[in-house]
């Protein structure tokens, strides 16, 4: 069966709850006023067995919006970025990180099992990170441990501008971590270079 297939088989039951497929990035987009939820699914074929997966994002266009005014990034990519990408089953263990299937009807038990997981978890997550304060407080806990989706460089820009943005009390300590981390992870000097013009912006930004 065909990704695209797979893909077509979620879209009346996410629809249902407001998300559109998007066939030109094979993934679901619910739009708020401020950003956008994103769900993931990929489906993987071989031979003998079919790989079936989920992330859930949030994208805040604001943070997006500044970082990537200084971060090397192509321009469309600035406008699909995804503030945070989580693996499903790092947001409610009754789900694993992929189903792994051999026939028609295990993709159908994997479906149900999905469903059951975005009605009473994956939906509420998203629903809570859309909310931009509390998308700052999850970077915010993980200051010394970055999300599994994610690379450093990029967890350490959003982190600095959710804070500045929507919680700017916490904006002086951890601006303080986030860019000793900068340094001391070996960064090229233009990453540095990179987070200092981001961080010179932020201070003298009004909130």
């Amino acid at each position: 069966m065909r990704e695209l297939d797979v893909l077509e088989l979620h879209s009346q039951f996410l629809g249902e709850f407001g998300f559109d497929f998007h066939p030109s990035h094979l993934m679901f987009f619910k739009d708020f006023p401020h950003g956008k939820q994103v769900i993931f699914i990929h489906y993987s074929e071989y031979p003998e067995v079919s790989y079936l997966e989920y992330n859930l994002g949030v994208r805040i266009d604001r943070v997006e919006e500044i970082i990537h005014r200084f971060l090397p990034t192509l321009s469309d990519y600035a406008e699909r970025s995804i503030t945070l990408i989580q693996k499903a089953n790092k947001i409610g263990n009754q789900i694993p990180s992929r189903f792994e299937l051999h026939t028609n009807s295990e993709l159908g038990d994997a479906l149900m099992a999905s469903e059951s997981f975005f009605v009473t978890h994956g939906f509420h997550w998203l629903d809570e990170m859309i909310n931009p304060k509390k998308l700052e407080q999850a970077f915010a806990a993980r200051k010394d441990r970055v999300f599994q989706t994610q690379n450093f460089v990029y967890f350490a820009f959003r982190g600095v501008t959710l804070a500045k943005l929507y919680k700017p009390e916490d904006y002086p300590e951890l601006r303080k971590i986030y860019l000793k981390e900068i340094k001391e992870q070996g960064m090229t000097p233009f990453t540095i270079a990179s987070f200092l013009q981001l961080l010179n912006y932020l201070d003298h930004l009004s909130v």
